[in-house]
């Protein structure tokens, strides 16, 4: 009931916002090579000593794509953080014909919303696994006036499931964090998963809808038992564009079940090992998880405020965690700036505080940060076709 009167509520106090994917690291079809860089500013209710204030090193990342013919393309982006690095994705891809594609590698997860629009930071979604992931398998993009359908097997997660250093959420199978609990390893990770979604995309005269529906089936082995635990999750997703308004909704149910050793107690059963970010920590087996994520932009995509909203609650999780981001950015040619305030309740990603989302660890974190990002685009079709033209005029002369 709580979930609906959310709902209510949004659709009240902002109608008409859209579903429009916006991202720190956008890159144009246009680009082929290059870097962005990443530094911010933060200041945190949790931090110890006088001064709770850091400006630091966040990321540099380096990204490449290219169109191999008129068939065949690329992508691949690295990203390096302090101490860590990790691939973020990295596949090859064939378009079939105009509205039909194939790609393989590394790849992106279709399920619900691409990933959290307008900050960086991430929602629920993103940390229980099932937004923004890229897993290594095959996916299939189809696009038939306005309805887009998608499809994807995956043989296992990126990287090795033992490797915390990793960007999206994937299963763990070490001990999540032993400051906090009885150390309890469950040496699980994922495979065999599918992906299955279809999305209805209707547009006008400066407006525009995304809404759908997706469904995910996977396995969960356990390198104890050697036994198959299974993996299920369902979502709807609705969002809309009006004019400078944006809005996404989406709910989200998963269901994770495991194949622990005969002598794991009772309560293990109820959450999961997860890691992303280089952090280890728990999540629910099985929860609801609801966002939602509004915008307005007063001079275009130069300056936005915006406000995202998380909350999972239900299955096996002992009490709610929620997540509450609002912010404004502005873009200044190669520059993006963020200046954000987070509100989180029992969110172990927000602070460290909390053990894992669905955990009763009674925390409610507030954190601010300013983030700034410059993305250079080195190699780019202006840049290839002023070399062109510059070659041309030497050979003539």
């Amino acid at each position: 009931m709580k979930r609906f009167l959310l709902l209510g509520i949004s659709l009240l106090i902002i109608i008409g916002l859209q579903a429009q994917d916006r991202r720190s690291d956008k890159i144009l079809q246009t680009d082929h090579f290059g870097f962005t860089a990443m530094a911010y500013y933060n200041f945190a209710n949790w931090s110890t000593g006088k001064s709770r204030g850091s400006l630091k090193f966040d990321s540099f990342r380096i990204w490449a794509q290219t169109d191999l013919d008129s068939k065949l393309f690329a992508s691949v982006q690295y990203r390096f953080y302090e101490g860590w690095r990790t691939p973020t994705n990295l596949f090859v891809g064939w378009n079939i014909n105009k509205k039909n594609t194939l790609k393989l590698g590394q790849t992106h997860v279709p399920f619900g919303f691409a990933f959290q629009p307008y900050d960086d930071w991430g929602n629920i979604t993103f940390y229980v696994g099932l937004q923004d992931d890229y897993d290594m398998g095959i996916t299939w993009e189809g696009f038939y006036g306005p309805f887009a359908f998608y499809a994807g097997f995956f043989k296992n997660q990126q990287l090795s499931a033992t490797n915390v250093q990793r960007y999206d959420a994937d299963i763990f199978p070490g001990d999540p964090s032993p400051d906090y609990l009885i150390p309890v390893i469950k040496r699980n990770r994922e495979v065999n998963q599918f992906n299955v979604m279809a999305e209805y995309l209707p547009s006008g005269d400066r407006w525009d809808i995304q809404t759908g529906i997706g469904a995910m089936f996977g396995q969960l082995y356990n390198e104890d038992t050697e036994e198959f635990g299974t993996r299920l999750a369902a979502e709807g997703h609705f969002g809309i564009n009006l004019y400078n308004f944006h809005l996404r909704l989406q709910e989200t149910w998963y269901q994770f079940d495991q194949k622990l050793p005969d002598f794991y107690p009772a309560a293990a059963y109820d959450f999961l090992n997860v890691s992303s970010w280089n952090f280890a920590y728990e999540i629910p087996s099985s929860a609801n998880v609801f966002t939602a994520s509004s915008a307005y932009d007063f001079i275009g995509e130069k300056l936005t405020a915006y406000v995202n909203y998380s909350l999972l609650s239900g299955g096996t999780s002992e009490t709610n965690s929620q997540l509450l981001t609002g912010g404004i950015s502005t873009i200044w040619r190669l520059f993006q700036i963020y200046g954000e305030v987070h509100y989180g309740v029992n969110d172990p990603q927000l602070s460290g505080n909390a053990s894992g989302y669905g955990r009763d660890a009674g925390t409610y974190d507030v954190g601010f940060q300013i983030r700034f990002y410059y993305t250079m685009s080195i190699l780019n079709e202006k840049t290839i076709e002023y070399v062109k033209n510059k070659l041309s005029k030497e050979s003539q002369e």
